[in-house]
């Protein structure tokens, strides 16, 4: 009888051991594609970003399969998960972290540096409910939550203001907020306008503008990128405040994806937009990577980039830039209040004249975006 038992108990760690190495087969394969993600442009093809989309979940099932294999002595296994894994780390790194990765503390001035979309201040009532009412609580709770951040630089994506200012207040209630006595300066980049109405981004410095331009996408939707000249502590610093291209859902690819697997047509339409989306952020983020790369002052670049760490909008970017997320430590951060948690498609990259002190992220409930807030500090040659 006890033969029995214990031959039953090693069938079933036998079973287990078995199905951990399966999920980590599965889990190699999505690293693999995620990686592919960062290095393939999707304008060549834009397959592998799906696993992009999915790496956090790839990832865990990689290490469980790294850990699987070293426990069950599989050298051949052990050796391409714990390879792949390793070849991966800017993955991991970009995903959850790194403790700032020996990034050089600064002991000066800091400036802080607030991004946010907004989602137009509400003004469709998407979560203040219908009327009048309902979208002017939400705007001044945003700007209410941007007074109390107190930022020295607030940039904020799908920006909104009626040609009627007074009829749905935004831009004095922002200078009031920032400026707490002091001036306040700002630059409103419209991208499209639509009778009354007007979206765009928009950047507010309590430090003195000394140059503003943009970059203008060319799309129908809001889409742009503000440069602005702040001069700060005796220099001038450049920063880019851009939105690029989301994956434009309709309420019928939201309502088809809620419902599961959708069917053919469905599947067909929403890939169809999300590989356009994809396409144009390249184009998009190439556009003003070259302008980064050409700024003679150091740069701030934030935004909603509607696209994850595990993208090739990020890596792209991540080759001259640092991520302020770095700081952080196994920690995801996500900004999208979505279906999906965890999920960070808004981000703050830096020039290496910066040194990042502090990363949070804020604003919950009050768009579908949450804000993310950085402190950073000069670091001196």
């Amino acid at each position: 009888m006890g033969r029995v038992a214990g031959t039953s108990r090693a069938d079933s760690r036998s079973k287990k051991g078995h199905m951990a190495m399966l999920f980590g087969w599965f889990g190699w394969i999505s690293v693999l594609l995620a990686r592919g993600a960062t290095l393939v442009s999707p304008d060549v093809t834009a397959l592998p970003a799906l696993a992009g989309l999915a790496f956090p979940v790839g990832a865990f099932l990689l290490l469980l399969g790294c850990v699987t294999s070293l426990r069950r002595r599989r050298w051949k296994a052990m050796l391409l998960m714990w390879g792949l894994a390793w070849w991966s780390a800017p993955l991991f790194q970009a995903t959850w972290g790194c403790a700032g990765c020996g990034m050089e503390k600064s002991h000066g001035p800091e400036l802080s540096v607030l991004s946010w979309n907004v989602r137009l201040f509400d003004y469709y009532g998407w979560l203040g409910g219908a009327g009048e009412a309902g979208r002017n609580e939400v705007r001044e709770d945003i700007i209410a939550t941007v007074g109390a951040a107190a930022p020295d630089v607030l940039c904020l994506q799908e920006y909104f203001e009626l040609t009627d200012k007074a009829a749905f207040p935004v831009v004095q209630p922002l200078n009031e907020a920032m400026a707490e006595g002091a001036p306040v300066f700002s630059h409103v980049v419209i991208a499209r306008s639509k009778r009354d109405r007007r979206f765009g981004v928009a950047t507010w410095s309590r430090w003195p503008i000394v140059g503003r331009s943009s970059i203008e996408f060319g799309t129908k939707n809001n889409n742009v990128c503000a440069i602005t000249d702040v001069a700060w502590e005796g220099d001038t610093v450049r920063i880019f405040n851009a939105h690029f291209s989301s994956l434009r859902f309709e309420q019928e690819d939201y309502a088809a994806l809620e419902e599961g697997v959708p069917n053919a047509e469905g599947r067909g339409r929403i890939w169809g937009r999300m590989s356009a989306a994809y396409v144009e952020r390249v184009a998009q983020v190439s556009r003003v990577m070259d302008a980064v790369e050409s700024s003679p002052h150091p740069v701030i670049l934030c935004g909603d980039f509607n696209d994850t760490p595990a993208s090739w909008a990020l890596a792209r970017c991540r080759q001259t830039l640092r991520d302020s997320h770095d700081v952080q430590f196994l920690t995801l951060d996500g900004t999208w209040q979505g279906a999906l948690p965890g999920v960070r498609i808004d981000h703050v990259l830096v020039g290496p004249q910066w040194s990042v002190q502090s990363h949070r992220t804020g604003g919950d409930g009050l768009s579908d975006h949450r804000y993310v807030s950085v402190g950073l500090g000069a670091v001196r040659p």
